[in-house]
C-alpha cells in the first residue's frame, strides 16, 4: 500500500508509519484524502484491541492538576469506567484537546488508542477515539490515604471545553445528574458573580441543563476562566468564532381548534386545521460540531414547548394569553416567546394556518425580551388594572346610585 502522504510503499498503513511520517493518526489520514476507513483498516484490526499493554499500575502519583481534568471530564459524561478498563471518549475534529487531556492525565497510566469497528447499521467501519487505562488505577494502594478534592476551577473550565456551547451569546451546559447541575450554579454564582437559568424542568427533560442568565454572565465565565481555556489548544477560539453565519429550519406540524371571539364572519365557530410551523435559528457553526443547533435539540424544544401545548387541543383554552382571539398573528409571537428562552438564535417563526395563508413573525431577541417583558398584546386579560379602570369605577358608583334609590322607592 501505498502513504500518499509520503509516497512511501508499506505493507500496511497504521499509526507507528502515519505519526513518524505526517503526525495523522488513521481516521484523520481517511478523511483528508477521502478515502473510506474500510480500505485502510486490515480485518484482523476490527473490533480489536490495541495490542500496546496498559501499565498495571499509575506510573507517577496523579497530582492536583490531573485529579481536576479527570473529575472536569467526569463532569461532562466524556468518562466511562463500567469495566475493567476507564475511557475517555474524544472526537476526531478534536483530537489536540484529547491529547492535551492525555499530557495531563498520564500519571493515571493512559494511553491513546484509535479502535475500530463494523457499524452493523451503515455497513462500515468507524473509528473510535479514547483514552484508556486500568480502572484499578484511578483507586489503589499507591494514592494517598486522604486525597483532598480537585481543584474546581480547572475542574470546571475542563468540563466547559468538554460540554459547553456557545449559542447567540449565552453558554449552555448540559449535566448527567441534578447534583452535579446545582453544585456548578452554586460555585460559578459564588466564586465567578456568573448567574445562570435552570431550563431541564421547562422541557420536560431528565437531564440538567443550564444557561448563562444573560451575555454578561458568559462573558464574566469565559473571562474568569480564561488562563485554563487558553492553555487547552482550539477551546478559546470556539467559544469566540468568526465561523460563517448560517440559518437553520425546522418544521413541524400540529393539529388545533380555535374559534375568534366577537369576530364577524365564520371564525366566530369553533373550527379546527392543521398548522405548519417553521421555526428559524441563526448562528455561527460551531467548529466542532460542524452545527449552528443540534437538530435533536430544535426538534425536543419546539416539540415541547409548542407541540405538546397545542396539538390536539382547542388554542382559545391553551392560555388566557389566546383565550380573546387565537390568531396566527397572535399565535406566533405567544410561540415566540415560549422558544425565547431555549432558542436565542431563534431568528425567524412562520406559522401556515392554510397553505395559501400564513404569518412572518420576528421577535425581540432573548436579552430585549428579559428587559421588556411579554407583549402587552398577550396581557389584555391577565393585567391586574384590568378591572380598575376609571370607567369600571364610574359603572359600579352608578349602579351603587341607582341600586339606593330603587331602595328608597321600595
Amino acid at each position: 500500500m501505498r502513504c500518499l502522504e509520503c509516497g512511501t510503499t508499506v505493507m500496511e498503513l497504521d499509526h507507528e508509519h502515519l505519526f513518524a511520517c505526517c503526525g495523522l493518526t488513521l481516521q484523520e489520514y481517511a478523511l483528508r484524502h477521502a478515502l473510506p476507513l474500510d480500505l485502510l483498516v486490515t480485518p484482523d484490526r476490527i473490533g480489536a484491541a490495541d495490542a500496546a499493554p496498559l501499565p498495571p499500575m499509575p506510573v507517577a502519583v496523579p497530582d492536583e492538576t490531573a485529579r481536576a481534568v479527570l473529575a472536569g471530564l467526569r463532569l461532562a459524561g466524556k468518562v466511562d469506567d463500567s469495566g475493567a478498563l476507564c475511557r475517555v471518549e474524544g472526537e476526531i475534529a478534536w483530537l489536540d484537546l484529547l491529547f492535551c487531556d492525555l499530557a495531563q492525565l498520564a500519571p493515571y497510566g493512559f494511553r491513546f488508542r484509535q479502535e475500530y469497528h463494523y457499524a452493523p447499521g451503515t455497513h462500515r467501519v468507524v473509528a473510535k477515539n479514547r483514552l484508556v487505562t486500568q480502572k484499578r488505577n484511578l483507586v489503589g494502594p499507591w494514592l494517598p490515604a486522604r486525597v483532598p478534592p480537585p481543584e474546581r476551577r480547572m475542574k470546571y473550565a475542563t468540563y466547559l471545553a468538554h460540554a459547553g456551547e456557545l449559542h447567540a451569546g449565552y453558554l449552555f451546559l448540559p449535566f448527567a445528574s441534578p447534583d452535579d447541575a446545582e453544585d456548578a450554579a452554586e460555585y460559578l454564582a459564588r466564586e465567578l458573580g456568573v448567574a445562570t437559568r435552570a431550563l431541564s424542568h421547562d422541557l420536560g427533560i431528565g437531564a440538567p441543563l443550564l444557561r448563562t442568565l444573560t451575555r454578561a454572565d458568559t462573558a464574566r465565565l469565559l473571562d474568569g476562566l480564561q488562563a485554563e481555556l487558553e492553555a487547552m489548544p482550539g477551546v478559546w477560539a470556539r467559544f469566540h468564532p468568526d465561523t460563517p453565519e448560517v440559518t437553520v429550519s425546522k418544521e413541524v406540524v400540529f393539529d388545533s381548534a380555535h374559534f375568534l371571539t366577537d369576530h364577524p364572519a365564520k371564525c366566530s365557530n369553533l373550527h379546527g386545521g392543521r398548522y405548519v410551523l417553521h421555526v428559524k435559528v441563526r448562528g455561527r457553526i460551531d467548529p466542532v460540531t460542524g452545527c449552528v443547533l443540534d437538530y435533536g435539540y430544535l426538534k425536543r424544544v419546539v416539540n415541547a414547548r409548542v407541540v405538546e401545548r397545542f396539538d390536539h387541543h382547542t388554542l382559545n383554552y391553551a392560555g388566557p394569553e389566546l383565550a380573546w382571539r387565537s390568531t396566527t398573528e397572535l399565535l406566533s409571537v405567544y410561540i415566540w416567546e415560549r422558544l425565547i428562552d431555549f432558542l436565542p438564535e431563534l431568528c425567524e417563526l412562520t406559522l401556515y394556518e392554510t397553505p395559501q395563508s400564513w404569518c412572518q413573525y420576528v421577535g425581540p431577541d432573548l436579552e430585549t425580551w428579559h428587559s421588556q417583558g411579554s407583549q402587552p398584546l398577550l396581557g389584555r386579560f391577565t393585567d391586574p388594572a384590568l378591572g380598575r379602570s376609571p370607567w369600571r369605577q364610574w359603572l359600579r358608583s352608578w349602579d351603587d346610585h341607582h341600586e339606593k334609590r330603587r331602595a328608597r322607592r321600595d
